[in-house]
């Protein structure tokens, strides 16, 4: 919430959605256009939408039943910002995440309107933001540093650009 600017007016996908419950607060603090996804569990799509619509979103927020590494259920994903919170739990899943990580930024088609990556601060004057696409992922250490190690270098050798943004805040683009 401290760099709103950097999210308002993104069309945004959360991978390991679970509950839903950052998709629900961005929307209903932001009016954020997201889609939940986790992987391939009607329980899981059923939950987003009753906490959707418990906490007034109806509509329930879209979801996408996606399992990381799988090919993308969808022709032609097209989401500018990719959020996550709280997934680098199963380091045997760091391939698989970092496979449909770069397969989402690289499907990304830039709009007219989307161009170049500065934002205005509320001086006006310009500062580094958020680039169109990227990954914003935010964490609690629940790993060991050498699995954090192992994740982030696996990033960077599959060709992407990793930025620590501060306080378990990290950007993830193509190169």
């Amino acid at each position: 919430m401290h760099h709103r600017e950097w999210i308002e007016r993104r069309r945004c996908i959360e991978l390991g959605s679970g509950t839903g419950a950052l998709a629900i607060f961005l929307r209903k603090a932001m009016n954020l256009d997201i889609t939940t996804s986790d992987y391939n569990d009607q329980e899981i799509e059923d939950n987003i939408a009753y906490n959707s619509t418990t906490n007034g979103i109806t509509p329930a927020l879209p979801h996408i039943k996606h399992s990381w590494g799988d090919a993308f259920p969808i022709p032609n994903p097209d989401w500018d910002l990719i959020l996550a919170s709280d997934i680098l739990l199963y380091v045997k899943q760091y391939s698989n995440l970092i496979k449909s990580l770069s397969v989402l930024l690289k499907s990304y088609k830039p709009k007219d309107s989307q161009v170049g990556h500065l934002t205005k601060n509320e001086q006006g004057e310009g500062t580094e933001g958020l680039p169109w696409p990227a990954f914003l992922m935010s964490w609690r250490r629940r790993i060991g540093k050498e699995d954090e190690t192992i994740f982030f270098t696996s990033c960077e050798n599959a060709g992407l650009e990793v930025k620590h943004l501060g306080s378990r805040v990290y950007c993830i683009k193509l190169r």
